[in-house]
């Protein structure tokens, strides 16, 4: 091989690479203006898009801690204390940021881990 074919050879392979590495840095940017929006889809009360915690939201943003379920149960008999922690962890487990949840003597609004409303029902 000649001189300007090697070079011509050595300047295609390394556009190559740079042509590689763009399209990876692309795909990487969309995917991650995808998840920022998803993020912020589901942080904001207006929009209903995205209804479970991505996976990069922390389960801190939307479990409820040992200090609001004490709260939340204070006062119910054991039944409804069950019944109240099983909803929870159902709604935890599809990952919901707002929902509510029923016994037969109430009801309680979550949101974000935390209650938001609450209300007695009529027996």
């Amino acid at each position: 091989m000649d001189t300007p074919t090697l070079t011509q050879f050595f300047e295609a392979f390394v556009g190559l690479i740079v042509l590689g590495y763009a399209y990876l840095q692309n795909r990487k940017a969309t995917k991650a203006a995808t998840t920022t929006q998803e993020v912020i889809s589901y942080f904001n009360p207006g929009d209903e898009k995205v209804v479970s915690a991505p996976d990069i939201i922390p389960g801190r943003s939307y479990k409820m801690n040992d200090q609001t379920k004490r709260w939340l149960t204070f006062d119910h008999n054991p039944e409804e204390q069950e019944m109240l922690l099983r909803q929870v962890a159902e709604a935890e487990a599809e990952k919901l940021a707002t929902y509510t949840i029923t016994v037969p003597s109430c009801w309680y609004d979550i949101e974000y881990g935390l209650i938001k409303g609450s209300g007695k029902l009529e027996a």
